[in-house]
């Protein structure tokens, strides 16, 4: 059997994205990467956009917020305003995108990020933000929807209630 880790560092290899590091007497296999900002690399990313890139590499799809406290150690962000204005350079690079908005989970208030390095495309949501502010009002008709229906379940509830207390009464 073999290992899928293995299969894709020699993939890596082969596309020489990845250069092996090991010293002498060295008890591990180490290895340098060569994706970018590198002289065998094409692609040039600022110290920000690196971070969030690793970050979504390393940890998959996350919220600006998330992505603004994780990428600590590698760059350096003063709010998550600056994480949102990075996040829209990287899905608008000429050489890009880079970045994918997903769809909003239900429940979740944040949209979350993605990149798109992999093979697999994620669901998205338009990137547009008139497209944005029409996803947010549907949003809100389906909550005032949602919230009907549930006002009309309470009140079928409370009926369903005062029968039953009805007949209890009755044997009573």
């Amino acid at each position: 059997m073999v290992c899928p880790l293995l299969n894709a560092r020699d993939e890596l290899r082969k596309k020489h994205l990845v250069s092996d590091r090991t010293g002498f007497g060295s008890r591990v296999s180490k290895y340098s990467h060569r994706f970018c900002n590198t002289e065998f690399g094409e692609l040039q990313f600022t110290e920000q956009e690196l971070g969030i890139v690793c970050v979504l590499l390393l940890r998959g799809p996350q919220t600006p917020g998330e992505l603004r406290t994780r990428t600590n150690r590698l760059c350096r962000f003063d709010d998550v305003h600056e994480v949102q204005t990075v996040l829209e350079r990287l899905m608008q690079r000429e050489d890009g995108p880079f970045v994918v908005r997903l769809a909003r989970e239900p429940g979740k208030r944040e949209l979350r990020y993605a990149h798109l390095f992999g093979e697999e495309v994620p669901v998205t949501e338009s990137t547009n933000i008139a497209d944005t502010s029409e996803s947010t009002s549907s949003a809100a008709e389906m909550d005032h929807q949602r919230l009907d229906r549930l006002e009309q379940e309470v009140g079928e509830l409370r009926r369903e209630i005062e029968v039953l207390k009805e007949l209890v009464r009755q044997k009573d």
